[in-house]
Parts: C-alpha cells; sequence; structure tokens
C-alpha cells in the first residue's frame, strides 16, 4: 500500500462548532445519516450546519450490524434529497450505513447489481460527483470516521458484505468528545478493546509499513492506559478524549495496514452469533495473538513474537526475551478484559455448548473466507482455525 490515507481531522474543544468554518461556502444542502436513539443528539451539529447556511435533512433508519437493505432505503433517502454534504453521525453501524447509502447515491447503477459481491478496491467509484462525506463518530471504537472500509451484514447467509474502496475515506473526521460521555459501561469497553485489536493487528498485519507502525503504537499505548480509566469512570472527560482520540489513530494506523485474525475471528463468530462488532473483536483478539506467536511466518513477512515484543515494550514490559514479552502482552490484554468486565470467552457471552457445535462448521468456512484472513502474517485454515474457534469457546 505504497500511499497514506487520511481525511481532515477536526478534534478537541468546539469541534462541531470549527465544523461550520470548515463547509461554509461549499454548498447549501446537507443530510445526516444516523439512529433513532442518537436523533435527538444531533442538535448541535445540525446548528453548526444551519450556521454555515445549510438545509438539513435527517434521516434516522440505521440499525445495528445494518443489512444492504438498510444501506438502500438510506441511499433512496439521499437521491430523494440530494445533499452535497452526506453526513454519518454515530458508532460504527451509522458512519458504515452513511458511508454504503453514499456510495449508492453517487452510483445508484451499483444498486442494479449484486451488491452482495462487495464493492472491492479495484473498481472505479468516481465517488464526489454529487457529494463529499463526513463522520462524526459517537464512540470510541470502530475508527470509520477515517477508512476506507464499510461493512454490512447479510443476514440470510450469516456473512458480511464489504464496501472496500480509497474513494470511500471521509473527507472529515469531527471529534467532539462530549458525544461519548453518555456511552454505557458496556459499549465503551467492548468498543474500547475494538481500538485495541484494530491497533494490534494492524502492527502484526502482512501489510505493515513504516506508515502505520507509528500511529498502530500510539493507539495502543493510549487505550490500554486509559480504557480501564473510562470503564470506572465514565464521566471522566480526560480519558473520554484519550479513548475517541485512540479510536480515530488506530483507524489510521490498521486503515494503511489492514487488521488481521482477530478479525477474521470476531466477524465470523458475530455473524454467526449475533454477538456486537466489539465485543466478537474484544474476545478473538487474545486468542489470534496467541495463536499467530506460536505459528511460522508466512515468507518474507516479519516476525509477528518481534512485532508483538515491540508493542509490549510500548506499553510498558519490560523483558529481554521477545517470545516472554509476546505472552506478557497478551495477558495484559486479558486482564484489562477482566477489569472493565467483557467476556473472555464465547461460553463467557452465553454461548452454549451446543450451540457452539452446530455452528462450527459455518465458523470456519466464513472465516476462511473473511478478507482479513490475507493480510495474516501466517496461515490459519482447516483444522487448525476449527481449533483456535473451540479454544474461543472453552476459554
Amino acid at each position: 500500500m505504497p500511499y497514506f490515507l487520511s481525511p481532515k481531522v477536526i478534534y478537541g474543544k468546539g469541534a462541531l462548532k470549527r465544523l461550520s468554518a470548515e463547509l461554509e461556502g461549499k454548498g447549501d444542502r446537507a443530510a445526516i445519516i444516523t439512529d433513532r436513539t442518537l436523533k435527538d443528539k444531533c442538535g448541535e451539529l445540525s446548528e453548526s450546519l444551519g450556521a454555515s447556511g445549510y438545509q438539513v435533512t435527517l434521516w434516522d433508519g440505521v440499525e445495528a450490524d445494518p443489512t444492504l437493505d438498510i444501506a438502500l432505503a438510506a441511499s433512496r433517502f439521499l437521491l430523494e434529497t440530494n445533499p452535497q454534504w452526506v453526513i454519518g453521525f454515530g458508532g460504527g453501524s451509522a458512519i458504515d450505513t452513511a458511508k454504503a447509502a453514499w456510495v449508492l447515491y453517487e452510483r445508484p447503477d451499483l444498486a442494479a447489481g449484486d451488491l452482495t459481491k462487495s464493492v472491492l478496491p479495484k473498481a472505479k467509484l468516481n465517488l464526489r460527483q454529487k457529494a463529499r462525506f463526513v463522520a462524526v463518530p459517537t464512540t470510541s471504537g470502530t475508527g470509520a470516521d477515517v477508512t476506507w472500509v464499510a461493512v454490512l451484514t447479510d443476514r440470510g447467509m450469516n456473512r458480511k458484505i464489504v464496501f472496500a474502496h480509497n474513494d470511500i475515506v471521509p473527507d472529515l473526521s469531527v471529534l467532539e468528545t462530549n458525544l461519548t460521555m453518555t456511552l454505557p459501561k458496556d459499549v465503551t469497553a467492548s468498543t474500547g478493546l475494538d481500538v485495541i485489536a484494530h491497533a494490534v493487528d494492524g502492527y502484526v498485519s502482512r501489510q505493515q509499513n513504516d506508515f502505520s507502525d507509528g500511529p498502530c503504537l500510539q493507539a495502543v499505548k493510549l487505550a490500554m492506559d486509559w480504557l480501564p480509566l473510562a470503564c470506572r469512570d465514565g464521566s471522566n472527560l480526560v480519558a473520554r478524549e484519550k479513548m475517541q482520540n485512540a479510536a480515530t489513530i488506530a483507524g489510521l494506523g490498521f486503515g494503511n495496514s489492514n487488521t488481521g485474525l482477530s478479525h477474521a475471528l470476531g466477524h465470523s463468530a458475530g455473524a454467526v452469533f449475533h454477538l456486537s462488532h466489539g465485543r466478537a473483536i474484544g474476545i478473538a483478539l487474545p486468542y489470534s495473538l496467541t495463536y499467530i506467536a506460536s505459528h511460522p511466518p508466512i515468507q518474507g513477512v516479519p516476525d509477528p513474537v518481534e512485532r508483538l515484543a515491540v508493542l509490549a515494550r510500548f506499553v510498558g514490559i519490560n523483558n529481554p526475551s521477545p517470545r516472554h514479552a509476546a505472552e506478557v502482552f497478551i495477558s495484559r490484554i486479558r486482564s484489562i478484559q477482566k477489569e472493565i468486565g467483557e467476556p473472555l470467552s464465547l461460553r463467557d457471552a452465553g454461548i452454549t455448548e451446543d450451540r457452539m457445535m452446530r455452528e462450527i462448521e459455518a465458523l470456519v468456512r466464513i472465516a476462511e473466507k473473511d478478507p482479513n484472513m490475507y493480510t495474516t502474517p501466517c496461515e490459519c485454515k482447516g483444522m487448525e482455525l476449527r481449533e483456535v474457534f473451540e479454544t474461543m469457546w472453552r476459554g
């Protein structure tokens, strides 16, 4: 990946108010895409847009783990209102829905084809003929505000539909920390683990590079330092700001190197068992790291044990043995999971043994086809992949 992708990021006190100056004179129609629970939180955003002379419309039909049908409905709203700016307001589901809807607004011809085959990087999208895109995240986890991917769910087939293209990177990301202050503890915890997974996966990815390494390292340290405090005291503005920054910085890291095995495992478990994205990824992370640390890397790929040892040193784990440092680093992640009250296994998450055994073949099949397998630093398929899932259930 010989380039670094990033939107302009507006952060710090008064970020939403400063959006007004960014958009002034660049149109007069803006559309917000969000969910019903966040509709009432859009007031300051609407005021900022109004101050710049924009007529604002709002669509609040986003659902958790959004489907292609939801994205199509949102795109029809955009086609009716014809905005020059599309704004995704919310967590990963809202921003991903808005991204996909924006693509289909710009390219309604795509809706006539087979979208279940995903939109992949080699397609010629030519976006921004009608509108540009702003992401306003209200959670601290997905990094969707700075990445080139939108993920939808095909519930009938229990799989993910991926819109992945350089053109999908937002034009602006607006980090207004106050929007995250009322996040429930469980959402803070699960999305925070997703931040750690993004950064760690991005650092050990087969596509890691000098430009992605720095953001991944900084995001890991920020998240591991501040996530426990954000969970203990959700009113701590500094902790909330640090976690929001960590989420976006991790997005800049993995968005330029890609994620890996934890996301292949988590996507599969999330699709089959309908776990939230952050929780499924959080459960998968330590098992995926244990696996890649104990299997030889693909030829030419940096040794993941050495990479994990660097991460360990960066967060203050001093051990002269790279392998021991990697093991302690993985244990640190498990300790954080315990401290913030997140499940350490699929069994802890409420998946019964009978259900696990019924779905094991589907889990393996879906994970083997996940794009994140191609950026994992070692091979994991067949019986070995099945064993990882079984260990994820047992704990």
